[in-house]
This record gives C-alpha cells, structure tokens and sequence, in this order.
C-alpha cells in the first residue's frame, strides 16, 4: 500500500517543484519592469536638466557681460557643472544598463537588484539636483 501511495504522490510532488518557472519569470518581469518605471521617470526629467542648464548658461553669459561679481558667476558655473553632472550619471546608467535575458533567474534577479539599487541614486541624485536648481534659479529671478 505505501509503494502505491508513494507512486501517486511522488508524481504531484515533482509537479509542484516544477511550477517554479512561470512564478519565477513573473517575479522578475515585475523586478525588471520597477527597474523600468524608475528609469522613465528619470528620463522624463532630463528635459528639466536641459531647461535649467540652459537657463543658466544665458544668466551667466547675461551677468558676465554686466560683468557681475565673480563668486556670482562662480555659483552659476557651479549650477550648471552639477546639472551636467546629473545628466551623466543617468547617461552612464543607461550605457552600462543591459537587459538579463541570458541569465539565470538567480543571478538575473541579483542583477536587477542592484541596478534598482543604482537606478534609485540616480534619481535621487537627479531629484536633488533639480530642486537646488530650481531654487537657485528663482532666487536669481527674484533679483530681477
């Protein structure tokens, strides 16, 4: 009697280990995609990088004729230099960013982790970078 129920549960047990796959894929097709949202968010964000840089660029090149005090220029140069900064953390984000299709789930996931890990400071680096920028900028705009 055991051999005839050994022989009917060992065929479900080997089933049950074998519906790791579709869950596994799931999880990391969620992973990969939060990988994903947080990139498209930061991307959207370049194009406020680009809008601050080059607002700063004209306040200075406007204030350097006026020929402005120079630690003034300095601060706005600085602007400018971690705006470029932020820009290219994301840049090097995306050149070494590659999609873990040949891995194994394990180390796919490992990987992913790590590049949500990476993808989060540079939106947080992003983020910040905005916010100064946008302070410094209405400053300067009050000024006026």
């Amino acid at each position: 009697m055991m051999k005839h129920l050994i022989l009917i549960v060992m065929p479900f047990l080997l089933l049950m280990g074998c519906n790791t796959g579709p869950a596994e894929a799931t999880q990391q097709e969620e992973l990969e995609a939060n990988v994903m949202v947080i990139h498209d968010d930061a991307m959207a964000k370049m194009g406020d990088i680009y809008k601050l840089r080059r607002n700063f660029r004209s306040l200075r090149d406007t204030l350097a004729a006026q020929q402005a005090d120079t630690a003034t220029l300095q601060a706005l140069q600085q602007q400018i230099d971690e705006l470029n900064q932020a820009d290219e953390v994301m840049m090097v984000w995306m050149r070494n960013y590659s999609a873990p299709d040949t891995l194994q789930h394990e180390q796919a996931m490992n990987y992913l982790q790590q590049e949500l890990q990476k993808i989060e400071r540079v939106q947080t680096i992003m983020d910040s970078t905005i916010e100064a920028a946008r302070q410094t900028h209405q400053q300067y705009e009050q000024q006026k």
